[in-house]
């Protein structure tokens, strides 16, 4: 954490742990990355939402060489970089204290242009795991063309703070009489079934996708 990433509004709500920093970042499926560009049109702000990937300390991102995020990123620009998991709504007695329980990490910093080959290749195989852990052990390897068609990005995550809520509704006192239901709706990410592409073997689904999960207390992504 730095001073820029330190919260200011509602610092109760402060998590330091790495441990649950990562936790978020590893559960998480996209991010926003935000920035500063210039084009014909001026300088101006842009939010990308992208996969990404956490690597040890770094969080790995991944864009065509021509984007806007690689030219911004290559001139030494700052970006910002979050990622929110919404776990539930919170109704109350009163609008004004409605809410939403959530965890949120933000991060700050430069990127790095991973150049090395097999580094680029080591993170393109943890960009396909982190979505479906145990499919890059299933999948063909990439190739040298799909390396040298795409660049990584790494962000240290030295400068990153995440923020909570938790727990039920907190209402004014003067409303706690009222004749109006309050409480949770829990909220998380739900999965159907497994739908074969057209020139799918008869296989049977395997167990990594068929077991598929994204977040604590589910058995599978299914919810069973």
């Amino acid at each position: 954490m730095s001073d820029r990433t330190k919260l200011r509004r509602k610092p109760d709500r402060a998590v330091t742990a790495r441990t649950a920093i990562d936790a978020v970042l590893d559960e998480g499926l996209g991010v926003h990355v935000g920035l500063i560009t210039g084009s014909d049109t001026g300088v101006h702000p842009v939010v990308i939402p992208m996969l990404y990937a956490r690597d040890g300390d770094h969080l790995l991102l991944h864009e065509s060489p021509a984007s806007c995020l690689l030219r911004t990123a290559k001139k030494g620009a700052e970006i910002c970089v979050t990622v929110t998991l919404l776990d539930g709504q919170v109704l109350a007695r009163s609008g004004l204290r409605h809410s939403m329980n959530y965890r949120s990490v933000v991060v700050m910093g430069k990127t790095v242009v991973v150049t090395d080959y097999d580094e680029k290749v080591q993170a393109l195989d943890r960009f396909v795991d982190h979505v479906i852990p145990g499919r890059v052990a299933a999948i063909r390897p990439v190739t040298a063309t799909e390396v040298r068609n795409t660049t990584g990005l790494a962000l240290s995550l030295k400068e990153c703070s995440m923020k909570e809520r938790t727990g039920p509704p907190i209402d004014d006192d003067e409303d706690m009489a009222e004749d109006t239901w309050a409480g949770l709706i829990p909220l998380g990410i739900s999965a159907g079934g497994p739908l074969p592409g057209e020139d799918t073997s008869g296989e049977s689904v395997p167990a990594y996708v068929a077991d598929w999960a994204r977040g604590p207390g589910l058995a599978n992504g299914r919810g069973g």
